[in-house]
């Protein structure tokens, strides 16, 4: 008869006390590592009165988007602590006094002037509210998420990132140029880049058309863009580079390949290994299922065959090119619903504070073509597909196509691949790894959540460009930040000097856009925000040929928490761990299918190179070749790469490569620096690795998990099956200094 061991028979509850014992010592793996001190740069301290690198959106501003000091001091107040058992209230003043969903809260009585919001939502809304009340404010997103706590992976207070760059930091001037430079990128195809002769697209009013139509022109070379970054000091070359100890060398060296100059070809890439590598999409936010080939039969039990997901219109089955990711009997389209072309947002004073105030202009975005699908092309697309997506969406995807591919599991799990009777499911299957590649984004969010509000409180893009502007015109409005902000703006202003042109045409184009839709007899070519009234203004409006505003992908800009880190990094960088610690990386098999052969895999025999080889996309998924998006964006297939074949790509680069395009989408919406990306990847793979080790001591079999790092490292995860769990990094590296490595632990003031 059936009888489990240790079971509980309603006297000894053996197996309910094995199970208690086990949480304890997954509680004991939690504790035993060192808790991760977060500093930031000091700047909310240092510039008090003004915070112009903070974030305060939301909060009232006056009419040059300085902060109501009352409101901003119980914003912090607000943020900073919580009372284990009171209900929060969060009693903040939220927006102009008199707009609809604003929160009095305390007020300075000297920032009174602006009461309402001044932006008119078109008549072809549906809003039943007259017009000057249409605008609402928006409410801060979970701004006390980062004090709640977790029962597994390391708790959001162990975990850290090193402190933000500063104003007036070469750092600082070099993402601004960065985020200036992808704003007007925004309508150039990806596949372009890499050619001198390419010209930098911005959208028009066209000039036969109605009020409201855009057309694309170029005004000015890609080269520009390069030669304006290359000159400045930041991303210039430095000697000696064999091992950059600071957070910010780390990140100036993570742009380029070594201590090679920065080139068309490496520009706004990621900074994990193989992201630099190969066309600038990664293929799993491209290819579909089913490949040119079939896997061959190697003794394996399971050999794939094209995925009968569908036929395309003449009965062809569908493959890799046409972009369907099956999904059971059902499957996901690759293709995006694009925005429109050349329109930009908050590129008006005015329409700027009324958002830095609050206001809640967004889902109003206008899409190209009614909303056709089609490939994503350029970095609007990009930037569309990560405005709109449920967090985890494009690591789900990639999971579907590593399964529907039967990519093999980690060679160090006790069932499945090699073993001659333990299939995986219910554990080491799809279902786990499904479960688990989601379930680590809610630990990664907690987590980023406390970094932004309860430490560094960095202000969003859209924020420090407007300073730097207001700084070109009264740097006395700064206080004590306006001498600095100032000579930052001007050594940005010389250095980049094609960068700030382009950005003043499109700033100006976009303005002549939004005013003249006004008149639009058709309401849906009407250009979303308008002013209420376009004869009056807030008070102070950038003289003309320096307005350097960023001008957004985005209607409402930035969500309403601070810039630093990024929660679409954070989880990127989580996800992918997970994918790439349960998936077999490298092209290696398994000889023999005897019982219990192969598994696991012992730190000793981890360090042989053989297991850290790299599986490309030629290996694994049986591709031939490597996918671009089509010249043609409506077209219904992917092109070929004329550069790049498939055994060009490893899998782990490709998945490197997939977080840096949704984390630097991001960026190129306007709503994220670079050192966001960079640090908020590398503190969600901690993330990750800490729920691994855990979960290490839930499982009876002796079990190991490896992955190469965001860093290269090779990292192993294993238990003996007695409750233990290991790290071990193969070079030598203790855990410890691997989980603290970039968080320097100086410098700063601990929390807001």
């Amino acid at each position: 008869m059936l009888d489990p061991v240790p079971g509980n028979d309603g006297k000894k509850n053996t197996r309910h006390t094995a199970a208690k014992d086990r949480r304890g010592k997954a509680t004991g793996i939690a504790d035993g590592r060192m808790p991760v001190l977060t500093t930031n740069n000091g700047e909310i301290r240092d510039y008090d009165g003004v915070w112009p690198t903070n974030f305060h959106k939301g909060i009232p501003h006056d009419c040059y988007g300085i902060p109501d000091p009352t409101a901003f001091g119980d914003f912090q107040t607000n943020l900073s602590t919580v009372t284990a058992g009171a209900y929060a209230k969060f009693d903040v003043a939220l927006g102009p006094i008199n707009a609809r969903g604003s929160n009095p809260g305390g007020r300075d009585a000297g920032f009174a002037a602006i009461t309402a919001f001044n932006s008119l939502i078109p008549d072809n809304a549906k809003d039943p509210q007259p017009p000057e009340q249409r605008v609402s404010a928006r409410n801060w997103e979970s701004p006390l998420g980062g004090h709640a706590y977790d029962l597994e992976g390391p708790d959001a207070g162990d975990v850290a990132m090193a402190a933000a760059p500063a104003l007036g930091d070469g750092e600082t001037i070099a993402e601004m140029a960065e985020v200036y430079a992808l704003a007007v990128l925004r309508d150039t195809p990806f596949e372009t880049w890499s050619a001198p002769g390419t010209e930098v697209r911005v959208g028009f009013k066209a000039h036969d058309g109605e009020p409201g139509d855009i057309n694309l022109y170029g005004i000015g070379p890609i080269t520009g863009i390069l030669d304006d970054l290359k000159a400045l000091d930041y991303f210039k070359p430095y000697p000696n580079e064999a091992d950059p100890a600071t957070p910010p060398d780390r990140r100036r060296r993570a742009r380029r390949t070594g201590n090679d100059a920065l080139t068309l070809d490496t520009m706004f890439r990621g900074s994990a290994p193989g992201a630099m590598t190969g066309p600038y999409l990664s293929q799993f936010m491209l290819i579909g299922t089913g490949g040119e080939g079939e896997m061959p039969d190697d003794g394996a039990k399971d050999v794939r065959i094209t995925c009968p997901i569908g036929t395309d219109a003449s009965g062809k089955p569908l493959g890799a090119a046409d972009g369907y990711i099956g999904y059971g009997a059902q499957r996901i389209d690759q293709r995006i619903r694009a925005q429109q072309p050349g329109l930009d947002h908050m590129t008006d004073w005015t329409l700027w504070l009324d958002v830095q105030n609050g206001a809640k202009v967004n889902g109003l975005d206008k899409f190209d073509k009614g909303g056709m699908p089609r490939f994503i092309n350029t970095p609007r697309d990009l930037a569309t597909y990560v405005h709109f997506d449920q967090l985890y969406q494009a690591y789900l995807n990639a999971c579907l196509l590593m399964l529907e591919y039967k990519l093999p599991f980690d060679q160090g799990m006790p069932s499945g691949n090699g073993h001659l009777t333990r299939g995986s499911f219910a554990t080491f299957g799809g279902p786990h790894i499904l479960a688990l590649m989601t379930e680590v984004s809610s630990r990664a969010l907690k987590a980023v959540r406390r970094q932004k509000f309860q430490h560094h409180l960095r202000g969003r893009p859209e924020h420090l460009a407007a300073m730097l502007t207001l700084a070109l015109h009264h740097p006395e409005k700064l206080g004590n930040a306006g001498p600095l902000a100032k000579s930052t703006m001007e050594t940005f202003l010389q250095r980049a000097p094609n960068i700030a042109g382009m950005v003043d045409i499109r700033n100006n184009a976009q303005n002549e856009m939004r005013v003249h839709s006004q008149s639009a007899a058709d309401e849906a070519k009407r250009i979303f925000p308008t002013r209420l009234d376009e004869t009056t203004d807030c008070g102070f409006t950038p003289d003309e040929g320096r307005n350097y505003l960023l001008p957004m992908a985005f209607p409402e800009g930035s969500p309403m928490h601070a810039t630093y880190g990024a929660g679409h990094a954070t989880v990127a960088g989580a996800c992918v761990t997970m994918l790439k610690a349960f998936f077999e990386m490298s092209p290696n098999t398994i000889d023999g299918e005897a019982v219990g052969t192969g598994q696991p895999l012992t730190p000793d025999a981890a360090k042989g190179g053989e297991w850290w080889k790299s599986a490309t996309m030629a290996d694994r998924f049986m591709l031939e070749k490597a996918y671009v998006p089509p010249a043609d964006p409506w077209a219904a297939k992917l092109d070929v790469s004329g550069q790049w074949g498939a055994a060009d790509l490893t899998i782990e680069g490709e998945l490197n490569k997939l977080a840096a395009n949704i984390s630097i989408g991001r960026n190129m919406a306007g709503v994220h620096f670079y050192a966001d990306y960079y640090d908020s990847l590398r503190m969600g793979e901690r993330v990750g690795v800490g729920i691994l080790q855990e979960q290490m001591a839930t499982y009876n079999d002796p079990c190991s998990l490896r992955l190469r790092t965001f860093d290269n490292d090779r990292l192993l995860i294993s238990t003996k099956g007695t409750g233990d769990g290991t790290i071990e990094l193969l070079d030598g590296t203790p855990p410890a200094a691997w989980f603290a490595r970039h968080v320097p632990q100086s410098g700063g003031a601990v929390g807001v």
